[in-house]
């Protein structure tokens, strides 16, 4: 979060640029360099990443400059620690942001700043005036180094074209390397290494491809140690692929830990004590050893543990979509094109996630845009392959498969890849009879609905008849009476004890009011879908916020959209949390379809969403940002805006009408949600502790209406603070820490849990309410963290 040493220093930096430039917003690292040194503006070691941040923006290009997010930085410092070095060098130093960001813990060493740009190396001096800044081309600079490198530390140009190759001493005699400049900086600095030298290097994935330099590092005497990967969008809009943190020593390495870094500085802590005391972590993410020459990403190594937890859900192994494919035919762009008519045939979408078809006449795309698949009749009948691959396990496999960074598709090659479990022929008949049996039970519900949609629809068409349709509604209502009512209330209750404690709760108060009392049960449920728009709303803010750097913008614009309609963040309505859902749920689905044109591809903006959201089933941020969800806030607050205007005493049939207006908005709700939070629990942690390369967490488990919670110890990859709510999804180890904007605990006056949202600031604190606690519906406070909150959400200059 912002604080308010950052915004001092953008304070004192718009004052010096607005006074040096008068008034001109564009300029570029030499002017900048100027201005810092006539107005006596200094950056330290914490503020580097917020003045880069602020002066981005208004530098003209033609830097190489890359931010370093302090999470990373706070990384390169605990690798760092305890080395002492004589000399550091940064290879790549742009304007020297990341030395600036190590100053503070590489002593009185030597610092080396190499840098191609001379601007650059103008504004270097500013940041980093300790260092020795040479300009020029670093494979020459490195060259002509005559000393050894105590720390080599570098964010190196990802893809970009060296000059002359590498000439190297290696076991076999002098050999010319080449690969791309990174690469070759990054070897070449690692040469220069002391005995007890380190590199950290930021690399992109290409660095373990089959023929980087990496595959002769043996020849060369270096030793990759560690491979750290980075969260998807570290260095956006600088580079839009994924990347990795690597430890780099002058000796042999047969085992490397692979691991994961994360936002979260404790466990990014962690991750890197376990990599000191060699050891493994509790999962994939706090670290494994592995052979280096065949590591290819913890993607690879998470998606193979993926495909045998499906072998074992589906009874039978993976077998490639190739392997029982007679024929398979991509199309081609053109009117003369046309698939030719083949048995037991299904129809691939290549993009999008629209449903493989059984027939040509079903396509909805072009037909250059799907690939025809004849499938082997022994093995399998089309119906059961398309049914696979409409499910939800069948399209995040091809959305996995696919593959290209503007536009992300399938391919010939991908598809022929694609993993299936294709159970046996007799299983598959079974199976499809089940789903026809499942869509007869649907039809037959769809069929009542419509009947009670003509009714609703027959009352004002026909008033003069309304007899007849309630005669007619009698009829329909003694055929659902009885056991069918009993099942739906009980379906009904049985969903809302899978919410979360917050929601859950206020649905019990609705259901324990009085049968015939329709004005406090109405009320119930509105007070239910304003909690429903906060919470959604924190969630959002909480996702995003995780991620400074990529919350900024959107801060902005979230401002500009609340203001324009008269709201803010200090007084929270639910218009104000309705409007926040619809920003935020919207930018969620644009990152979770990928931004298209020249931003990160799909497969990275729904990486990020998995980071942000602590869920790599992204069912959570699925679910939450869908536009139903925003559509049933809009309704049920129109509700609650037309019914607020309402004078007089309400009565008893309007008060009934409404109830069963919000009963039905309730069921929508249901829909939209899905099943996700039986999977996604509301967390607290009772404490916390490392254990055995992870963290140990005793938690409260705040689902459902009983406010007597569950406990559990969870082993995961997160350090839970104890005074924060999070959410954690099933199957993963990390959770998303919530904005404290809502609160769970015992009443100031009561042993009772209760639960209470952010309402107002007010004088000396803020407010919050209770929709669901009758003996202390409001609570007032100083409430420090939540103030820093709604400061830094409601923030409008960053």
């Amino acid at each position: 979060m912002s604080t308010g040493r950052g915004s001092s220093l953008n304070d004192r930096l718009a004052h010096a640029l607005s006074s040096s430039m008068k008034g001109i917003e564009i300029l570029g690292p030499e002017e900048l360099a100027k201005i810092l040194r006539a107005t006596d503006v200094t950056v330290s070691s914490h503020e580097i990443s917020n003045f880069w941040r602020f002066v981005s923006t208004r530098l003209r290009h033609g830097t190489h400059a890359v931010d370093v997010p302090p999470w990373l930085a706070q990384a390169f410092t605990a690798l760092i620690h305890g080395i002492n070095p004589k000399v550091v060098c940064d290879p790549w130093a742009g304007v020297g942001l990341l030395m600036a960001s190590l100053k503070d813990v590489v002593g009185n060493a030597e610092v080396i700043a190499l840098a191609p740009i001379e601007s650059d190396v103008a504004l270097g001096r500013v940041l980093v005036p300790a260092a020795s800044w040479r300009n020029g081309n670093p494979q020459l600079l490195l060259r002509e180094l005559d000393k050894e490198i105590d720390v080599a530390a570098s964010v190196l140009p990802w893809g970009a074209r060296a000059s002359f190759p590498l000439v190297a001493e290696t076991t076999v005699g002098r050999v010319e390397i080449k690969d791309d400049l990174g690469h070759l900086l990054l070897t070449a600095a690692s040469l220069r290494l002391s005995p007890t030298g380190v590199g950290l290097f930021i690399v992109s994935r290409t660095f373990f491809r089959g023929t980087s330099i990496q595959r002769r590092f043996a020849e060369l005497g270096l030793g990759v140690e560690a491979a750290l990967a980075l969260p998807a969008g570290t260095f956006l809009p600088h580079a839009r692929i994924s990347g990795y943190l690597i430890v780099v020593r002058r000796r042999l390495i047969e085992r490397m830990f692979a691991a994961e870094l994360t936002l979260e500085p404790e466990t990014n802590r962690q991750v890197i004590e376990n990599l000191l005391h060699r050891r493994e972590g509790g999962s994939l993410a706090m670290g494994r050893f592995v052979d280096p020459l065949n590591f290819a990403g913890l993607d690879a190594i998470r998606a193979t543990e993926q495909l045998a937890e499906l072998a074992s859900r589906f009874g039978v192994p993976s077998r490639t979509l190739g392997e029982f494919a007679l024929e398979l035919v991509v199309g081609r762009a053109g009117d003369e094109f046309e698939f030719r008519q083949q048995p037991n045939a299904i129809y691939v979408p290549l993009i999008g996630v629209s449903d493989v078809q059984e027939s040509i006449s079903d396509l909805t795309l072009k037909a250059q845009n799907y690939a025809q698949v004849v499938i082997d009749p022994d093995v399998s009948s089309a119906a059961f392959v398309a049914r696979f691959l409409n499910s939800d396990v069948g399209k995040e496999l091809r959305e996995q498969w696919k593959t290209g960074t503007i536009i992300r598709k399938l391919s010939a090659h991908t598809l022929r890849a694609l993993p299936m479990y294709v159970v046996d022929r007799d299983a598959q008949v079974k199976l499809l009879a089940l789903e026809a049996d499942i869509a007869a039970q649907s039809n037959i519900v769809r069929e009542l609905a419509n009947e009670i949609a003509d009714l609703r629809r027959d009352v004002w068409e026909r008033p003069s008849e309304h007899e007849a349709i309630r005669e007619h509604l009698g009829v329909l209502s003694r055929r659902l009476e009885g056991p069918i009512a009993q099942h739906s209330g009980e379906r009904l209750e049985q969903w809302f004890e899978t919410l979360p404690f917050p929601l859950a709760s206020i649905l019990r108060s609705w259901q324990a009011s009085a049968s015939a009392d329709f004005k406090a049960k109405h009320e119930h449920l509105l007070h239910f879908f304003e909690a429903v728009a906060e919470f959604v709303g924190i969630v959002l803010l909480s996702a995003f916020a995780s991620s400074e750097t990529h919350f900024a913008p959107h801060r902005a614009k979230l401002h500009q959209v609340l203001s324009r309609q008269k709201l803010s963040f200090d007084r929270a309505s639910f218009g104000t949390w309705k409007a926040v859902v619809e920003y935020l749920g919207k930018q969620t689905r644009d990152l979770l379809r990928g931004s298209g044109g020249g931003g990160p591809d799909a497969g990275q903006t729904r990486e990020m969403c998995a980071v942000w959201f602590a869920d790599r089933s992204l069912r959570l941020p699925t679910a939450v940002a869908s536009k139903e969800v925003a559509a049933i806030l809009a309704t049920t607050n129109k509700m609650r805006n037309d019914w607020s205007g309402h004078g007089g005493v309400l009565g008893q049939v309007e008060a009934r009408l409404r109830n069963e207006q919000m009963v039905e908005e309730v069921h929508r709700l249901r829909e939209a949600f899905g099943d996700v939070w039986s999977t996604t629990q509301l967390i607290q942690a009772i404490y916390t502790r490392p254990r055995r390369g992870a963290f140990e967490n005793e938690v409260a488990i705040l689902n459902g209406s009983n406010s007597e919670f569950l406990k559990d110890t969870r082993r995961m990859d997160t350090f839970l603070d104890v005074e924060r709510l999070y959410l954690a999804t099933a199957g993963t180890g990390s959770a998303l820490k919530l904005l404290p904007l809502v609160q769970v605990g015992p009443s100031p006056e009561s042993a009772k849990n209760a639960c209470y949202f952010y309402s107002r600031l007010e004088r000396g604190g803020a407010r919050f309410v209770s929709y669901h606690f009758a003996d202390q519906p409001e609570l007032s406070g100083e409430f420090a963290d939540v103030l820093e909150a709604i400061r830094f959400v409601g923030a409008v200059n960053d």
